[in-house]
């Protein structure tokens, strides 16, 4: 079989899954990684032979892809701003959207990138948002923290730049860590006052909206990272929003991922809490999807 033959066998295995476009950008992406080729030498040359032990590798991961298994988790990887993160069923596949809020972080702060700033990322998931600022922000001190044990395993072992963020287990729903839980923790808490920078892409999709969501994603990617009851949308950034409140050092300042549904709350609860300059951000698709604010006191 050759590289196009493959290519046109996947277009049509899983074409009730995902557009040919889709299919198509899919085959070439587990293609060229089984094979270790790049797109451009796809495109010139179609037609060479695959040998046949890459072409079982090849058939076992079409074969995870029809049970509608996300490309990502078949391959073990996404890139994310510029980097390549190990990603398993333990978190969320990383999103461009998210992208867009590091870039709005490393876009506000680009004339401090080699100062000695205090980052903490709540929810950290893979921990893309936490390594890709440490790799950006080289003298920061950047520490995240989850609740998902696996999770964390999966945050621990990227190796994305020497500037290591420092991991711990918290719940974010349980407010900011007091010097008690900081001195007695067996995790390991690292000391979090004076935040320059408060993160989050915590969950926020309602449970309401599971029946407008892609199978692969309710099948596959963790919901404890997802859903928040539908009677209680808020609830991690009434939570945030007393982090950012115990955390923040005076100019620190707050960048959360939101649901496009409820921004206006999301900017009315953090303005009810003093913050200044409550900003909404759409993302490229023109929805709303970042919030940020600065705390003057």
């Amino acid at each position: 079989m050759t590289y196009k033959e493959f290519v046109t066998k996947a277009i049509d295995a899983l074409q009730d899954l995902y557009s040919i476009n889709e299919s198509k950008a899919i085959a070439i992406r587990v293609l060229t990684h089984y094979l270790n080729v790049s797109d451009y030498e796809y495109l010139v040359s179609p037609n060479v032979i695959i040998p046949k032990p890459e072409l079982k590798k090849l058939q076992g991961a079409l074969d995870e892809l029809m049970a509608n298994r996300p490309v990502q988790y078949v391959l073990g990887y996404e890139e994310f701003a510029g980097h390549k993160f190990c990603v398993c069923e333990s978190v969320l596949i990383p999103r461009p959207e998210t992208e867009e809020l590091v870039r709005l972080i490393e876009n506000d702060w680009k004339d401090d990138r080699m100062g000695e700033l205090n980052i903490l990322d709540v929810c950290t998931g893979s921990g893309c948002i936490a390594h890709s600022l440490a790799a950006h922000f080289r003298k920061a001190r950047v520490m995240a923290c989850d609740l998902s044990d696996g999770a964390l395993e999966v945050a621990r072992k990227q190796k994305i730049c020497d500037n290591e963020p420092i991991f711990f287990k918290w719940d974010a729903l349980a407010g900011p860590p007091d010097e008690k839980d900081v001195a007695t923790s067996p995790e390991g808490i690292p000391e979090l006052e004076e935040l320059d920078i408060l993160v989050s892409n915590p969950p926020y999709v309602c449970e309401k909206e599971r029946d407008f969501m892609s199978p692969n994603v309710l099948d596959y990617e963790p919901s404890m990272a997802l859903f928040v009851p539908d009677g209680d949308p808020l609830r991690f950034y009434k939570a945030l929003a007393e982090w950012a409140s115990a955390l923040l050092r005076v100019g620190g300042k707050g960048y959360f991922e939101i649901n496009e549904a409820y921004h206006r709350e999301v900017v009315a609860l953090f303005e009810s809490y003093g913050f200044s300059d409550v900003t909404m951000v759409e993302d490229i698709h023109t929805k709303p999807r970042m919030v940020h604010f600065t705390k003057w006191f």
